[in-house]
């Protein structure tokens, strides 16, 4: 008897603890899982995306109502900001509804005394079914005492996963504020592009990646801001700053510049309180409120400086090594703590947040290929990113692949091995890079290259930055045009 009733006591303690470890590992699988859905699914659920089938319905019978056809020519009317606004509604809703129900689970588990009417109402039923007042008592010491160690690291677990949804949050919430100004902004205004600056005083920084920067304020500790931190005009505090709303610099915007090619603005540029340590091309990282046509009422008057300090901070020697060559800067602005995302072989991998801003080998500690005895040459190189327009090397710049959409002042970023003094053994194991097309045709299937007529390269080195072409380059194919146009009349008349 005594044997049976041990051997009970064995499974309902492995039974107990099964369950807590199946409920633990639902829980983060369902978050998990609803914070990794495909942004599509969310569009597709609420019913907004046109549906590619719709082609097939133009062939039903004639028995169809007109209503339906009306219905789905009105549906397919509306604008994709509209559908990408419902889109971000629904996923911020389940992410505030999957942190609500997360939070309740947590006071469920450290609520003592529900917990405890819990496992006494378990041990009266072990009690009468096994006719054993001192099995049940036993079971009931057990139950709370593996609850008094679990709780913590479960709680634990859950707060990490609110943590994660809770950045997720103002990611969402911050593109949903864009998509509204964008859906209220004039038709005949581009208001997705962003404002990066005046043409005095532009804006720097690696603008549009996803991820977080974490800065430390005196009176708040550290607070998570976009990893793209100031790197176009925007109301930077408004939706991050613990002191917002309320300070009237709250909903001013502003940006990060650079202090030595800032000109003809109301206000000189101060500097980084955020990012006291930051630099950017060498030079102490600087803000200004006036390039985006605000007003600086956050800096107090013995942060602000003179023209006199400026021109000190810029009569600093750079460090070509660190910061790219003379004519080919990196454009990133670091130390920088926090993560963004990059795009590896369509995976989402976290990197520094300061990633590309210096040269530095940043694949050696961050790239998954980089961890083993085997890894490639490129693993440590140093590279960094670098404005297409700006780099003058006789190698030129790459498209980035691990931040597509990201961009430098309206311009996709690229990077260069060449400026910090490096081979770029990583673009030739690269199918998809520009450089490695070498026909026109197979350069024109890819919407990020472009063809000179002797090479494939990135779409802005042929079509942007081949505008911006020396003088004396421009006079001298003009000068040759205007020689021809003048010689061929000549020749008819000796003819």
């Amino acid at each position: 008897m005594k044997c049976a009733l041990v051997f009970l006591c064995l499974i309902l303690a492995w039974c107990f603890a099964a369950e807590a470890a199946l409920t633990r590992q639902k829980t983060h699988t369902n978050v998990r899982g609803a914070m990794k859905a495909p942004k599509g699914k969310a569009v597709e659920e609420s019913g907004d995306s046109d549906d590619d089938d719709d082609d097939d319905d133009d062939d039903d019978d004639d028995d169809v109502a007109p209503v339906k056809k009306v219905e789905k020519k009105v549906a397919k009317k509306v604008s994709p900001k509209a559908v990408e606004g419902n889109r971000l509604k629904k996923e911020l809703a389940d992410n505030v509804r999957q942190q609500s129900a997360l939070k309740s689970k947590i006071e469920d588990l450290t609520d003592k005394s529900k917990s405890d009417e819990e496992i006494e109402a378990s041990v009266k039923l072990v009690a009468n079914e096994t006719e054993s007042p001192a099995m049940g008592h036993m079971l009931g010491s057990m139950w709370k005492d593996m609850r008094m160690f679990e709780t913590p690291l479960y709680e634990e677990h859950v707060q990490e996963e609110i943590h994660d949804l809770k950045k997720e949050q103002k990611g969402l919430e911050s593109k949903l504020s864009k998509n509204k100004k964008a859906s209220s902004a004039p038709a005949e205004e581009d208001s997705s592009e962003a404002n990066h600056g005046s043409d005095d005083c532009r804006c720097v920084g690696v603008d549009e990646i996803e991820g977080e920067t974490v800065i430390a304020l005196k009176k708040h500790g550290k607070v998570s801001y976009p990893a793209d931190l100031g790197a176009r005009c925007e109301a930077w505090d408004e939706e991050n700053h613990p002191g917002c709303p309320g300070a009237s610099w709250c909903k001013q915007e502003w940006c990060y510049v650079d202090p030595c090619k800032c000109k003809n603005v109301a206000d000189l540029p101060k500097p980084s309180a955020y990012l006291p340590d930051a630099k950017y091309q060498g030079k102490p990282v600087h803000f200004s409120y006036a390039t985006c046509g605000g007003k600086d009422s956050f800096s107090a008057e013995e942060e602000k400086k003179t023209a006199k300090d400026l021109e000190a901070t810029c009569a600093v020697e750079v460090d070509a090594a660190k910061w790219g060559a003379d004519n080919c800067r990196c454009v990133g602005i670091g130390p920088q703590p926090g993560t963004t995302k990059v795009a590896i072989k369509g995976k989402q991998v976290d990197f520094p947040a300061d990633v590309g801003s210096t040269c530095t080998a940043w694949e050696a500690d961050n790239h998954p290929e980089c961890s083993g005895d085997d890894a490639p040459s490129w693993c440590n190189q140093a590279w960094c990113y670098v404005d297409p327009c700006s780099c003058k090397l006789p190698t030129p710049p790459k498209t980035s692949s691990y931040v597509p959409d990201a961009n430098y002042q309206g311009k996709p970023v690229y990077y260069s091995y060449a400026t910090c003094g490096g081979k770029d053994s990583y673009t030739s194991g690269r199918k998809e890079a520009c450089v490695n097309q070498k026909s026109k045709g197979a350069c024109g299937k890819l919407d990020k290259c472009a063809w000179t007529g002797k090479e494939c390269l990135g779409k802005e080195l042929v079509d942007v930055c081949a505008v911006e072409q020396p003088a004396e380059s421009k006079s001298a194919a003009w000068s040759s045009k205007a020689i021809v146009a003048f010689a061929l009349p000549l020749v008819g008349l000796v003819l």
